[in-house]
């Protein structure tokens, strides 16, 4: 991708979990990360595609934000969704 532009680097990140309950009824849910990807690796060792995703709002790369400005990533979501659901 060394020579894609910056305006056609567009990119989402996303995480799908399924639960299959006792009853066998299946809840499937959904998370996005929205954001491009990077001209150059950032930091590696957290996530593991964190190095080349700068999220939507930010100009660095998800493994070098705080896990404040990171947020809700893309399974945070899902997971939250799929808690959600369970619970009711």
């Amino acid at each position: 991708m060394k020579d894609v532009p910056e305006g056609k680097r567009n990119a989402k990140f996303s995480c799908v979990l399924t639960a299959i309950l006792l009853d066998g009824s299946k809840i499937i849910c959904q998370g996005e990360t929205k954001g491009r990807i990077a001209m150059k690796c950032g930091t590696m060792g957290k996530l593991t595609f964190g190095p080349v995703l700068i999220p939507d709002g930010y100009n660095k790369v998800m493994n070098d934000l705080t896990q404040e400005e990171i947020g809700h990533t893309h399974r945070q979501k899902a997971w939250k969704e799929l808690l959600e659901k369970i619970s009711n």
